[in-house]
């Protein structure tokens, strides 16, 4: 009787734990934040300070005064897009007083020069990836961005732009993201976008966002690109705060009140 006894005891013991653990919701990252790491490094000159993203809205930022800077076989989906992952000034044209501004125009021409460079070599998918994020210019935006901001740090085309993409589909995933995409065609005020980002990643530094418009043939102030200066050694933790920092430079150029953009729909005959 009392082995019987000791073996019921066990069973109830067993069923109540089961029935703790069974009522403990798992430990499990928000739906919204890819946990995998990005490995980037830069074998040569990494001792910059920050990495800009540069995200596009792709409506805005293939329009302006002239028109559509995008060719015909822009992809009108998605609506957020990427154009870069930039690295600041490294240390030594740093103290070689080379001017901010000029490396923001020049970028890895300043130690290659940009002819003798030959495209990034990248596997199909992630070609085929870029080819839906990045917007269509006239000359190959990601040849361009490869040469300019990739290719003097030493870095794997493959490895930068596969980073840079994740960092690109982090936020599209986030409410700030589906907000803009809800907002698309109507005036939004830059406050109320910043609290909206600042709402998925937490508080922010100063200028840890920026944002930058153009203007459209009608003179309107249009949403064209979102900036995120980030910490080099934190970016598998965007869009998380702790992976900001306050940009050294104000490159907001958005009014208070901006029109989010729309593709131009299709002239009916």
């Amino acid at each position: 009787m009392r082995l019987m006894s000791k073996r019921f005891s066990g069973a109830v013991l067993a069923l109540a734990l089961l029935s703790g653990c069974a009522h403990q919701a798992p430990h499990s990252p928000p739906a919204t934040q890819d946990q995998s790491a990005i490995p980037l490094t830069a074998p040569q000159h990494g001792d910059f300070g920050h990495y800009t993203l540069a995200l596009t809205w792709q409506p805005g930022f293939c329009s302006g005064p002239k028109g559509n800077s995008c060719n015909a076989d822009q992809p009108r989906e998605p609506l957020v897009g990427l154009h870069g992952l930039w690295a600041s000034r490294p240390s030594d044209l740093i103290k070689a007083n080379v001017p901010v501004t000029t490396w923001w125009q020049k970028g890895c021409a300043l130690y290659t020069p940009d002819a003798t460079l030959p495209a990034p070599h990248l596997s199909a998918p992630l070609t085929q990836r870029l080819a839906e994020l990045v917007a269509h210019t006239h000359s190959s935006l990601v040849d361009h961005e490869y040469k300019k901001h990739v290719q003097c740090f030493g870095m794997d085309g493959e490895q930068f732009f596969t980073a840079a993409a994740t960092l690109r589909d982090r936020f599209a995933s986030l409410p700030a993201a589906h907000y803009l995409e809800a907002s698309a065609g109507q005036v939004i005020t830059k406050t109320d976008l910043s609290q909206r980002i600042q709402a998925d990643t937490g508080a922010l530094p100063e200028r840890g966002v920026q944002f930058q418009c153009n203007k459209d043939a009608q003179n309107r102030s249009i949403l064209s690109q979102i900036w995120f200066t980030l910490k080099p050694d934190q970016l598998s933790n965007f869009p998380r705060a702790t992976a900001f920092l306050s940009s050294p430079q104000i490159q907001d150029n958005c009014p208070a009140h901006f029109l989010v953009p729309e593709w131009p729909k299709p002239a009916t005959l």
